[in-house]
This record gives structure tokens, C-alpha cells and sequence, in this order.
């Protein structure tokens, strides 16, 4: 499974380019971002793609010097 990185977003594609998950951050003033959304479809559920998704977005926030404001319920 390939993570590919959108605008303000990661997401992830099935084998017909049909986006199947994908976690939202919004860059909010210079050194903060909120996580505002995270959907993952049912066949992928349990597999740990939302746990892969939101260490894709601390990943770059760390990167870019950032911290995160998670609003999603499941990026807590």
C-alpha cells in the first residue's frame, strides 16, 4: 500500500484510483497545524492505515517544525 501525499493531505488509492483513505491537516499560522479529518474505508478497517496516515502527517510536521492541534477524534 502506497501512501501518496496531496495538498494538505495523504491518502491512499485501490488498484483503480479510487482514493479508499485519507487524513486532512490544515496549516493554521506559521508553526501549527490541525488534523481535521481522517476516513478510512471499511475493507481497509482494522489493517492500521489511520495509524500509518497519522504518522505520515507527524512525520512531516516534525519536519517542518510544527505542532499539531488533533481535532479528529481518532488523530488523539
Amino acid at each position: 500500500m502506497e501512501i501518496l501525499e496531496g495538498h494538505n493531505k495523504f491518502y491512499v488509492n485501490d488498484a483503480q484510483g479510487n482514493q479508499v483513505a485519507e487524513i486532512v491537516f490544515v496549516p493554521t499560522g506559521e508553526h501549527l497545524s490541525i488534523i481535521e479529518h481522517t476516513d478510512v474505508d471499511p475493507s481497509l478497517k482494522g489493517q492500521g492505515v489511520g495509524k500509518q496516515l497519522v504518522a505520515k502527517v507527524v512525520e512531516k510536521m516534525r519536519q517542518e517544525q510544527r505542532k499539531i492541534i488533533p481535532l479528529c477524534p481518532f488523530a488523539r
